[in-house]
């Protein structure tokens, strides 16, 4: 039998570099994938094997690129309705909303999107519209998790959403990584005085 040890040592050498891969410890992080229906049985099995094998991967690039955690907010618990209709991050006891029908690369990206309003979630009040924040540091999350392909496609994707999407993405792709993350270190800085 394998040790632990040694079982992450190979997962982590068959691992493309740059990627941010999930260390020893399960994620602080617990979601559950709810069907809203026995229709939407089959999508959230296909989230919650995500969720099972990726889980601790998608936190930590989370975490790391907004420079927050779950735990430090008091939202470890997630439970996230999988149905037909537009997604929405919930708040708290306020469960989570997915698209049953997009395509895999999709739910990965909007399960992060999402998670990512959660994580910010103490740093803006209910009225604001915090895309443009998200942005900032939501672009490193998917390419420490995905990579750079990933990235752009999911944007891509975003974009043709409409509404606030593509204004927000071009804002934030104008900046240079580095200064996403300065500008994102600014606005977390003054929001969590």
């Amino acid at each position: 039998m394998r040790s632990w040890v040694a079982t992450l040592a190979a997962i982590v050498a068959c691992q493309p570099a740059g990627r941010i891969e999930p260390g020893p410890h399960p994620a602080r992080l617990h979601v559950s994938f709810v069907a809203a229906t026995d229709s939407f049985a089959s999508a959230a099995r296909t989230y919650d094997s995500l969720w099972a094998s990726e889980g601790p991967k998608i936190t930590a690039a989370l975490e790391r690129a907004a420079k927050l955690t779950f735990a430090d907010i008091g939202d470890t618990d997630v439970t996230a309705i999988v149905f037909e209709g537009v997604s929405n991050s919930g708040f708290r006891e306020k469960p989570m909303h997915l698209r049953a029908s997009y395509p895999t690369d999709t739910k990965r990206a909007t399960l992060m999107h999402e998670l990512g309003h959660r994580l910010e979630s103490n740093l803006f009040r209910a009225s604001e519209d915090d895309h443009s924040y998200l942005f900032l540091w939501l672009y490193t999350a998917w390419v420490a998790a995905y990579g750079e392909s990933f990235a752009r496609e999911q944007v891509a994707v975003e974009k043709r959403r409409g509404g606030v999407y593509p204004a927000a993405w071009d804002v934030a792709l104008t900046l240079s990584p580095r200064d996403r993350e300065a500008r994102w270190d600014s606005v977390r800085a003054s929001r969590m005085r």
